[in-house]
């Protein structure tokens, strides 16, 4: 007699069903790194025991940087126009409009990937060796689609990326980020918003601007330009002002519950006081491949004051 194998169902189509809130998932990073590695290259970056003494060493620097500086810093692997390309890298700091970017093109082959990391990250003035390029205008999504790491992100991210890519919208086909369970989930950059549980269609009408903000609160994972719970009174302040709000420049100031968010908007200055708390929480799956369940924040703003433009 054969035995049947049970299957997990999709850790995102639980998600989805219990009504989980992203807001408050995105990850908090000063600067981004993408690397433009064809997808074989992922799963060696995925895998410490595979890293030479060299690749080792910068991690560690990476991670002592971070503790140092509590700054973080994200890490994004996609593939490139072509496979088989010198490395490339596209490289964003914070600034108006969430992120600011530059690309640069080596004449090393790919499995140098650990210098882009360092050259960006730890030692920006050896990038003299690279060759700046031209940056293009407009928003590139970075869709997971990386199903060997999540069943979900395959099913869910992979048809996403196609329909931006056949609409002309820059796209790229990327690693596992984190948050498998809002697939398909996305990070738009330069505005340095993490999207959840998007469909095809839904994205193209994100990556349009053909949908106000007030109908993707449940969509919304974050700005990864702030911490968690900044990220939470950004939503509001992006529900109420729309895609103009993307382009303002902001930080925080948290001390427990409380929240004081300064911006910077064309010239136009103020900030934002307010309150967030945690809701009930949810216990989910963080993987579509293990049944283990854990608690899941959820956030809610019980205060907000009212110094913002009209």
């Amino acid at each position: 007699m054969t035995a049947v194998v049970s299957r997990l169902p999709l850790c995102a189509d639980i998600s989805r069903q219990a009504g989980e809130d992203p807001i408050g998932t995105a990850p908090f990073w000063q600067e981004v790194t993408v690397l433009e590695l064809d997808i074989p290259q992922w799963a060696q970056l995925r895998n410490p025991d595979a890293w030479t003494d060299e690749q080792r060493g910068i991690f560690e620097a990476l991670r002592g940087r971070v503790e140092a500086s509590g700054a973080g810093f994200g890490l994004l692997m996609s593939a490139p126009a072509t496979r088989g390309a010198p490395l490339r890298v596209r490289h964003y700091r914070q600034g108006p409009g969430g992120f600011v970017r530059r690309d640069y093109l080596s004449s090393v082959s790919q499995d140098e990937w650990a210098r882009g990391l360092h050259d960006t990250l730890l030692n920006p003035r050896c990038l003299q060796g690279w060759t700046e390029q031209d940056v293009s205008v407009g928003s590139d999504f970075h869709v997971c689609t990386h199903g060997t790491v999540d069943a979900a992100c395959g099913k869910y991210g992979a048809p996403v990326h196609q329909a931006l890519d056949a609409a002309g919208v820059r796209a790229w086909r990327t690693g596992h980020f984190g948050g498998h369970r809002f697939a398909a989930t996305a990070v738009e950059l330069p505005s340095g918003y993490l999207w959840a549980h998007l469909s095809p269609d839904l994205a193209l009408r994100v990556a349009a601007r053909e949908v106000h903000p007030a109908e993707l609160r449940a969509h919304l994972r974050g700005f990864a330009g702030l911490p968690p719970l900044a990220q939470v009174v950004d939503r509001e302040l992006l529900m109420r002002h729309g895609w103009a709000w993307t382009q303002a420049r902001r930080r925080a100031e948290i001390q427990g519950t409380e929240v004081r968010l300064h911006y910077d908007l064309h010239g136009r200055q103020g900030t934002v006081r307010a309150t967030v708390e945690e809701a009930a929480a949810l216990r989910l799956p963080g993987s579509s491949h293990k049944p283990e369940r854990t608690d899941v924040r959820q956030y809610c703003v019980t205060a907000m004051d009212q110094d913002w433009w009209s």
